[in-house]
Parts: structure tokens; C-alpha cells; sequence
């Protein structure tokens, strides 16, 4: 006869049995417990170095914008004149910021390492904000003893405004709910309308989108032709699109306005008189007074736009910059706003 074993063994090798059990489950839980402390730390890490970089891009971006500022103020002193000849109009194909950086050398400067910047890039361009037709021209200011300074349409740019949407192909009718649109958040802004304190007064093309009429198409369609800038301001014939030409000169045909443009890229106007002379032998038709009013040859908005990449970080951003006029020896230029974008404007 076999012997059993006894009581007190079989007891003891389940003792051992449920304290291998119970140690294998604690072993399990603190490896889960520590895999999800990791984990959790390595994902704070990771958004603490995601803050970084993005700082560090802008950093780069506010540098970048202060470099434009500087080439702004540079062709300010250099020449009255704003053409598309000029270096500020030069589009920057995206280059690695240690190749900027390496500017440093000529100055004696030893700023930099071999690695600096090597993982960084930068592009970006310069647009004349004044090459487009500003819809801040749509109300006009006037002085008024009983209620003070009153907003009202103004009917020359009513009647620019409402020419481009027809050359466009957009519907013109749509310019007189936006004049009334402007007018009124213009005087609601300025406490004059107090029926119409929900209206905000538009800084951006996309507010147009607050105006029934207008759909995103529209204005995407209108985007590279109009801006809404800080005050009423003149457009730059040296820039200006020939869509925005034929619809700031009276009468003046659309195929006649790029004929205008082509000329004026091989030649740039010197003053508004020889472009008044060219609309006399181009386009006989059209009404050159209209240009003195409406056009000039300089610029004081300018829209810098800029792309950085750094490391796995991206930035892209325009900024719009006033440039001030010429004092003694000296210039100025400020920032007005900074906007995130998400795409940089297509090359025409």
C-alpha cells in the first residue's frame, strides 16, 4: 500500500503554491504600475519639449519679422519709391537658418556653432498691403457739430469696390450691404450707433463671411484683391494687380489694365503723372483723373509672411507692418498684428 502524504505537507505545498501565485501578481502590478509612471513621464516630457521647439520657433519667427522690418527701413532710405524690382519683394525659398547664421562671420561675431541652426529652416516673403484695394475705404469720416464724427459710405470707393466684384465675376450687388456692413460696426465701435453694439468692426477678409451674401468661395476669391487695413490708404500702382487697377481707374478695360501692368514691370512709375500719361496712349478711353485720388507710388503697409521649421515644430505666421515716413535721418516701422496662418499666399 502507497502512503499518503500528510495533512500537514499537502497543506504546506499550497502555502507555497498561492504565495507564487500572489507574488507573480504583485510582480505583474508594479511592472504595470511603473510601464504606465514611465509612460505617463516620457508623454510630459515629449509635450514639454513640443513647447519648447514651438518657443523656439518663434522666437525665430519675431526675428525674422524684425529682419523684414530692417530691409523695409533700408529701401525706405535708399529710394521714396515701392516697385516689385526692389530686394523687400524678393520671395526667401526655404533655406536652413544656419546659412543666415553664417552672416555673423562678416560682422566678427562668434555666435554660432557648426550645429546651430543646422536643423532650423526659414521662408517667407514680403506683399505690399497697399497693392490691394482696402475696404477701410468703404466709410468715410466726416465732423459733425451736434453728433460729432459721423461714419457714412463713401461713394467713389462704393463704386470701386462694386467694379472689382463685377471683374472678378462675383456678384455686385454685394457692395452695398458691405458698405452699410462697415459703416455701421465703424459707428457702433465708435459709440456713435448705439443700436448696433453687436457689430464688430471687421480687421480681417474672412469677417466678410458676417455679411449675408458672401460664401467661403467668395472669399477666397477675393483675398488676394482686398484687406481691411487700420485707416483709409491709396494704392500702389507699382503693385497693384490688374484687377485692381481696372476697378481704381474709372473705364479703364481689363485686358487695357494688364497691358499697364506688363508695361509697368519693364518700367516702374516714377509718379502717378507718368501713369496718367501711359492710361493717354494705352487706354484713351479711361478716366486718368480717377488716379490722381486714388493711386500713389508709395507704400506703408506691408503683409510678412513667414515659414519656420525647427526640428519637429512648425510656424506659420503673417504679420502686418506699418512703415512710417522718413524723419530727419531716421525711419520707423511697428508691428500692427500677428496672425497664424495655415498656408502661405500662392505666387502670381
Amino acid at each position: 500500500m502507497s502512503k499518503r502524504p500528510a495533512p500537514l505537507v499537502l497543506a504546506g505545498r499550497r502555502q507555497r503554491g498561492a504565495a507564487v501565485v500572489t507574488a507573480l501578481l504583485v510582480v505583474t502590478l508594479a511592472v504595470v504600475v511603473v510601464s504606465g509612471m514611465l509612460w505617463r513621464q516620457q508623454v510630459q516630457i515629449r509635450s514639454i519639449e513640443n513647447q519648447r521647439l514651438l518657443a523656439q520657433a518663434s522666437w525665430i519667427e519675431r526675428a525674422a519679422v524684425d529682419w523684414a522690418r530692417l530691409i523695409l527701413r533700408d529701401d525706405q532710405r535708399r529710394t521714396s519709391v515701392d516697385q516689385l524690382g526692389e530686394p523687400w519683394a524678393v520671395p526667401i525659398a526655404e533655406t536652413r537658418l544656419s546659412d543666415f547664421l553664417r552672416l555673423s562671420d562678416f560682422l566678427g561675431a562668434a555666435l554660432r556653432t557648426d550645429q546651430e541652426g543646422e536643423t532650423s529652416f526659414l521662408s517667407g516673403r514680403i506683399l505690399d498691403a497697399q497693392a490691394r484695394f482696402n475696404l477701410s475705404n468703404l466709410v468715410l469720416w466726416t465732423a459733425s457739430e451736434s453728433q460729432g464724427r459721423v461714419a457714412t459710405i463713401d461713394a467713389p470707393s462704393l463704386a470701386i469696390y462694386r467694379r472689382l466684384l463685377q471683374t472678378l465675376g462675383l456678384n455686385a450687388s454685394l457692395a452695398e450691404p458691405t458698405a452699410r456692413y462697415l459703416v455701421s460696426a465703424a459707428g457702433a465701435s465708435n459709440g456713435s450707433t448705439g443700436n448696433q453694439r453687436g457689430l464688430r468692426a471687421p480687421d480681417d477678409v474672412n469677417d466678410l463671411l458676417a455679411i449675408p451674401g458672401y460664401t467661403p468661395d467668395i472669399v477666397a476669391t477675393l483675398t488676394p484683391f482686398v484687406d481691411v487695413l487700420p485707416e483709409r490708404t491709396l494704392v500702389n500702382a507699382n503693385t497693384a494687380e490688374a484687377e485692381v487697377l481696372a476697378a481704381v481707374i474709372d473705364k479703364l478695360p481689363l485686358d487695357r489694365a494688364r497691358e499697364v501692368v506688363r508695361q509697368r514691370d519693364r518700367a516702374y512709375f516714377n509718379n502717378i503723372g507718368e501713369l496718367q500719361s501711359q492710361l493717354r496712349t494705352l487706354a484713351p478711353q479711361a478716366d486718368p483723373n480717377t488716379a490722381t485720388s486714388t493711386l500713389d507710388v508709395r507704400t506703408h503697409y506691408f503683409l510678412i509672411y513667414g515659414l519656420i521649421r525647427h526640428e519637429r515644430a512648425s510656424r506659420m505666421q503673417v504679420s502686418l507692418v506699418y512703415r512710417g515716413e522718413v524723419l530727419g535721418n531716421a525711419n520707423t516701422t511697428r508691428v500692427v498684428w500677428v496672425r497664424d496662418i495655415d498656408r502661405m499666399p500662392e505666387q502670381r
